[in-house]
């Protein structure tokens, strides 16, 4: 299945969780993420659990923790 990491395609097995995806996409946003430093939200600026698990098509955005988009 196809995820979508800040714009870039990420190919992943079916049920993969939202770790998987980021370990894939980039070692170091996840390393960035788990430090807290970083974190990973949906298409609608909402904060995701790591351990999420995923159906495939999911846009993921991975910002400065305390940021949001602007205009929300």
């Amino acid at each position: 299945m196809n995820i979508k990491v800040n714009g870039k395609t990420v190919e992943i097995f079916s049920g993969a969780r939202v770790a998987d995806v980021l370990r894939k996409y980039s070692r170091i946003s996840w390393k960035q993420v788990q430090s807290g430093y970083k974190t990973v939200c949906d298409g609608h600026s909402h904060e995701i659990a790591h351990n999420g698990e995923l159906n495939g098509g999911e846009a993921l955005f991975v910002r400065l923790a305390g940021r949001r988009r602007a205009g929300k």
